[in-house]
C-alpha cells in the first residue's frame, strides 16, 4: 500500500501583487460590468433628478457614481478578497516563501502565512486596487448567476419552456 505523501509546511511572507501595465487588462476584464452599472446608474440618476439640464445631469451622475458606486464597492471588494488569502488562493498576494523550495516540491508545499505587506497606499494603488476589486466581483457575479441558472432551468423545464 502506498504511503500518503507530506506535505511539508514553509512559512511564507504575502507581498501585496502589483499588475502589470498599470492594471489596464483589470480595467478592460471590469469595463462590461462597470459600463452597465454606470449607464444604469446614469438613466436613473437623469430620471429622477429635477435638474433640466441634460449635460449637467450626465456629468454630475457620472461624478455620483464614481464617488459613491465605482470607488467604494472596487475597493471594498479588493479589501475582502484579500483579506482571506486561504479561500481566495492568495488573490492579489505573491508568495514569498521563507526558506528555500526545490521545484519538484512546488506543488506540494504548505505555505503558513506569517505576514502581510501590503504596498504604499497612494492615488496610483487606489485605482489599481478598485480595478482588481471589479474583476473580483465581476467573478462572483458569473459565479453566483451560474449556480442560480441551475434551479431556474429546472424551473422552466417543469412548466414546459423548451419542449
Amino acid at each position: 500500500m502506498p504511503q500518503k505523501q507530506a506535505r511539508r509546511e514553509v512559512q511564507a511572507r504575502l507581498v501585496e501583487t502589483t499588475p502589470r501595465a498599470n492594471g489596464w487588462e483589470y480595467w478592460i476584464l471590469a469595463a462590461p460590468t462597470i459600463l452597465f452599472f454606470g449607464w444604469l446608474w446614469v438613466d436613473l440618476f437623469g430620471l429622477f433628478s429635477p435638474i433640466p439640464w441634460q449635460p449637467l445631469e450626465l456629468l454630475l451622475g457620472a461624478l455620483a457614481y464614481i464617488l459613491l458606486i465605482l470607488l467604494p464597492f472596487g475597493y471594498g471588494a479588493h479589501r475582502l478578497v484579500t483579506s482571506f488569502p486561504r479561500v481566495f488562493q492568495q488573490a492579489g498576494w505573491t508568495v514569498r516563501p521563507l526558506e528555500p523550495i526545490r521545484p519538484a516540491e512546488w506543488y506540494a508545499v504548505k505555505y503558513v502565512f506569517t505576514a502581510q505587506e501590503r504596498a504604499v497606499t497612494d492615488r496610483r494603488r487606489i485605482w489599481l486596487r478598485v480595478a482588481q476589486g471589479w474583476v473580483y466581483l465581476e467573478v462572483g457575479a458569473i459565479l453566483i448567476g451560474s449556480m442560480a441558472m441551475v434551479p431556474l432551468f429546472f424551473s422552466a423545464i417543469e412548466f414546459g419552456f423548451g419542449r
